[in-house]
């Protein structure tokens, strides 16, 4: 996706806009502060006293944030009512004001106010299927007709495929220092299987383990929330579904993804927005079309030279 950065005057409209989200449910959490600190930090150039920031009218708002800006702060405006751990439902109350003065109307706001009323069931549903990992497997499975359906449905289910799983392994023979080779001794060093084996995952997640060795994050649960970010970043069309399945999964405790297990209260607001600034500077969305195997035979360093994806 692409951000823009506004001058000091609509910058500090919009965050004190993001404070009063923030301070709705009658507190101001340190994720809270520490998100706003972030967001001036990586997004904003600002260092405006967050102490010092006054309340600001839904008409203020409007009046004083011009159209192309304003579904970028208001998309601020629904990662400070979550960052917390928890969404409120005066936070969701004052985005729907926020909304309405705006006139934006947004499936992510409607997602907030399921978690208000815990309705999981639904929440989780609409997250997986617009985020990433939805938009990934509609494009597999329309790549691959009735052999991706078949591979998503034995990825799901745990059962053994040795055709695609040798397919995998023979990347082991190639060269040192290619996408390919990198992404087999990534697998290898963290004990992880490969599809086609007992316990790999579905194929269309392959790329998530090779944005591991593209951008250099770990497998720890704040890295994992790094390169979740960072993959929100990179998407073109609804970014900030991404960002919602990875505050489920490593925020909120909401678990989302089939594949691994919900933790909470993992993210560091600084490194989550800059993990995602450092997304909207990659020149292509490798999350939903890019197929690994046409990149497996090439240097990594190249890659990251011709995707634009700036060191950590």
């Amino acid at each position: 996706m692409q951000l823009q950065k506004p001058s000091p005057e609509v910058a500090r409209i919009g965050i004190r806009a993001i404070k009063m989200v923030a301070t709705a449910d009658g507190e101001f959490h340190p994720l809270e502060r520490g998100l706003m600190d972030a967001a001036q930090k990586h997004i904003l150039g600002t260092r405006f006293d967050l102490d010092d920031l006054e309340p600001i009218t839904p008409r203020e708002l409007v009046d004083g944030i011009p159209e192309p800006l304003r579904e970028q702060f208001f998309n601020g405006c629904l990662i400070a009512a979550l960052i917390d751990g928890e969404a409120s439902s005066a936070e969701g109350a004052l985005l729907d004001k926020y909304a309405e003065a705006f006139g934006i109307k947004s499936p992510e706001l409607k997602n907030l106010h399921r978690l208000v009323n815990k309705h999981l069931l639904l929440f989780r549903f609409d997250v997986a299927r617009r985020s990433f990992l939805g938009q990934r497997v509609k494009h597999f499975v329309a790549k691959n007709g009735i052999r991706g359906i078949s591979g998503l449905i034995q990825g799901l289910r745990n059962s053994e495929h040795p055709k695609t799983a040798d397919r995998y392994r023979s990347l082991k023979n190639y060269a040192q220092g290619t996408l390919g080779r990198g992404y087999i001794d990534f697998i290898d060093k963290n004990g992880f299987s490969l599809p086609g084996e007992i316990g790999g995952p579905p194929e269309p997640v392959v790329f998530h383990d090779c944005l591991h060795v593209l951008a250099e994050y770990d497998t720890s649960s704040l890295e994992e929330t790094q390169i979740g970010s960072f993959q929100a970043g990179l998407l073109n069309k609804q970014p900030m579904f991404g960002m919602f399945f990875m505050l489920a999964q490593f925020q909120l405790g909401i678990q989302v993804t089939p594949i691994a297990g919900a933790e909470s209260n993992q993210v560091d607001p600084d490194l989550m927005l800059k993990a995602f600034v450092r997304g909207t500077f990659v020149n292509r969305d490798l999350t939903t079309d890019w197929d690994p195997w046409d990149d497996f035979d090439k240097p990594v360093v190249e890659l990251r030279r011709a995707y634009k994806i700036v060191p950590r």
